[in-house]
């Protein structure tokens, strides 16, 4: 429908079809997702179902094939250790065993030659004996009645043979024997570690293939077993089947993996279209823990999902009936609705008649339903409040025309008509604003402060002097901001000639370095060549404080951390002979410290560290020296040991002639610090100062 034919429609027939369609949609996709929903754990549960089911029948054809099994096991341990060795008193258990068990075909035990009692000659060719004489009873029912007779095929089949091989207990696959198929259990008979014989139970496929087809499942679900070669041991449906059909014959692919799991003795669900009845079917499958065998369920597809289907049908039929009672109840509420509207639109347009003709004291009829009320007792209120913002704009609006730019509303409006005062009453403000604005700039002006803005804008004549005095702060801004960069220009020229200074500083204490060195060769006094090495050490303490002053670009702070580590390479590479024996090992902390006080401290370290090497370790003594730095409290604290021979006890190092010990105590009272020595185990040397410029 177009937007214009749309907007003619009546509100009764909008709210209908809104409130309806509205209705609609939503119980309609309600009742969608609840019906996914209730059909999707529906056939969940049905699923659940078929598996438990599968697992449980399972597990009871297992409990039986473990009974069969415990026979022949529980047998053959006591054969294991039977004395009497009497081949007529196993025969009567054997028969009795036979008897008490109806299920099974056949019971028997199997003895290799002369194993049983040594006698096998006297009874070779005797009624239950071969012609070997071996014990070998077979007592079955294959033709109804109890008979005695002796096992066959001993000597290759694989119950006794494959048994006897792994010394385990064996399920064979299907075989025929006298016109039946067979299964056998078997268990090997074991005597002092070596195999005598076996004891085994048969059951008849008949008997497992009426076991499985007593399990129901749904309505027509049927059961049936597998080897796990995929060959079928039981169908009840076509018997012929068995023992004679695989998996793979059916040539389906879903089968064909199936098959593949059984082989690898895993459970599963799959879906098909059964080949015995056509029709489509949920097959669920689970290994059987005794023997080589599975467990398969048919259940078709439409009996699983039959549930989940009537329950669809159900909510269906009950979403249909609140949707159609949903939509009778929408209907009587938009025309309740629309009746009260055109009522209450009627009396609006009485009353906007009479407004327009100048009549402003017509008011609504309050005689509408309760939840509509509201709307003309509001209106009234319109009517009511309208007469006074009028009166009070007219007032403010001739008292601006005489200029009284004082004037204000004195009214509390509200909604437009408070915007209206507030527009009269911000135009009286504005200018005002402009006069005080531009005041507050000439003063910052008067005051050397350019950075105060003209924030409030006049218009006509008092723009212009709100203009004229912007442009003349900005001018007055630009001259402040060069002179300020000319002195920042200048004060980083001072830098650059400082970066310089230390760079010059640092050469020529290297060349004093190198003189020193160079000097020292023409001594061969070890004395004088120690002192020349000393003052070499010395220079190079300093030329690396301006080193680290250069290449960091700061004229004031250096890292102690890093300048130590340094200079210790610096003092280890001067005693090569040492540094084969002594190692020294820093710890330092991430401290920044300033030249005044970084000068000192490193000639007080080179001093110390240079002592230890000289004379702490004689004759390649081996040992080590610490250097640690690091924050104590509000001081810095420097320690410096060694394991060597120790200060001597007549060592007083403030009144030592020593110049390098002099030189430390100097140095510690130029950085205001307080020195400790300790004399045990070595020799510590403890100096705590207190530097206010430190990081």
């Amino acid at each position: 429908m177009p937007l214009k034919r749309w907007k003619d429609v009546p509100l009764k027939i909008k709210l209908i079809l809104y409130i309806v369609g509205g209705v609609l949609i939503i119980l309609s996709l309600s009742t969608l997702v609840t019906i996914t929903t209730v059909n999707y754990q529906a056939e969940r549960l049905a699923y659940l179902q078929g598996v438990e089911l599968a697992k449980a029948s399972s597990h009871q054809l297992d409990g039986e094939m473990q009974k069969n099994m415990a026979i022949a096991r529980t047998f053959a341990h006591s054969l294991e250790e039977y004395k009497s060795r009497d081949r007529e008193e196993v025969n009567r258990m054997l028969n009795n065993l036979l008897y008490y068990n109806p299920n099974i075909v056949g019971i028997y035990v199997g003895f290799e030659p002369d194993e049983f009692d040594g006698k096998d000659a006297e009874y070779a060719g005797t009624y239950g004996h071969d012609e070997t004489g071996r014990f070998v009873p077979y007592w079955n029912t294959i033709n109804g009645e109890i008979d005695l007779e002796p096992l066959v095929d001993y000597n290759s089949g694989d119950y006794y043979q494959l048994t006897k091989r792994r010394l385990q207990d064996t399920v064979t696959s299907p075989y025929f024997y006298q016109g039946i198929y067979l299964v056998s259990y078997v268990s090997p008979i074991i005597h002092e570690g070596e195999f005598i014989g076996i004891s085994g139970v048969d059951v008849s496929l008949e008997y497992l293939d009426e076991s499985v087809g007593s399990i129901k499942a749904f309505d027509s679900g049927y059961a049936f077993i597998t080897d796990n070669d995929g060959m079928l041991v039981t169908h009840p449906i076509y018997r012929d089947w068995a023992s004679k059909k695989t998996l793979y014959d059916f040539d389906d692919p879903v089968i064909s993996d199936a098959a593949d799991n059984i082989k690898k003795g895993k459970g599963g669900t799959f879906e098909t279209k059964d080949p015995a009845t056509d029709k489509d079917v949920v097959v669920f499958y689970e290994p059987i823990s005794t023997g080589n065998y599975s467990f398969l369920l048919v259940i078709p597809k439409e009996e699983i999902f039959a549930g989940s289907r009537v329950l669809a049908t159900e909510l269906t039929m009950i979403s249909s009936l609140s949707i159609f009672f949903m939509l009778m109840l929408s209907y009587f509420i938009a025309v309740s609705i629309t009746d009260s509207i055109r009522k209450i639109i009627s009396d609006f347009g009485e009353i906007a008649e009479d407004a327009v003709n100048g009549n402003l004291d017509s008011r609504a009829n309050l005689d509408v339903d309760v939840d509509f009320r509201d709307i003309p007792r509001g209106l009234n209120k319109i009517l009511d409040a309208f007469i006074v913002p009028i009166r009070e704009t007219i007032r403010m609006s001739k008292a601006l025309s005489e200029g009284k730019l004082s004037a204000r509303s004195r009214l509390a409006l509200k909604g437009e008509f408070k915007q209206m005062g507030d527009s009269l009453d911000d135009l009286a403000q504005h200018l005002d604003d402009v006069i005080d604005d531009s005041n507050a700039v000439l003063k910052s002006i008067q005051e050397n402060n350019f950075s105060r803005e003209v924030f409030v804008n006049g218009e006509g004549d008092f723009k212009v002097l709100t203009e004229g005095i912007e442009e003349t702060r900005k001018t007055l801004l630009q001259t402040t901001n060069e002179r300020i960069m000319a002195e920042k220009a200048l004060r980083e020229a001072d830098q650059v000639r400082e970066k310089e200074l230390h760079h010059r500083i640092k050469n020529n204490l290297q060349i004093i370095s190198s003189l020193l060195f160079l000097e020292s060769e023409r001594f061969n006094n070890q004395k004088v060549v120690g002192a020349f090495l000393d003052s070499r050490n010395r220079v190079k303490s300093m030329a690396l404080v301006h080193e680290k002053l250069y290449k960091t670009g700061s004229s004031r702070e250096i890292d102690i951390q890093e300048y130590s580590q340094k200079l210790l390479q610096n003092i280890v590479d001067a005693y090569p002979i040492q540094k084969e024996h002594v190692k020294i090992n820093a710890s330092t902390e991430y401290i920044l410290l300033s030249i005044d006080t970084v000068l000192p401290l490193g000639m007080i370290i080179n001093e110390l560290v240079s002592n230890a090497l000289k004379y702490a370790f004689p004759q390649e003594m081996h040992g080590k020296i610490e250097v640690i730095i690091r924050r104590k409290d509000e001081n810095i604290l420097l320690q410096i040991k060694d394991n060597g021979i120790g200060l001597p006890e007549d060592i007083d190092i403030e009144s030592n002639d020593s110049l390098g010990l002099k030189l430390v105590m100097i140095l510690v009272e130029q950085i205001d610090g307080i020195i400790e020595i300790e004399r045990e185990h070595g020799t510590v040397f403890s100096i705590l100062f207190k530097v206010e410029n430190s990081d």
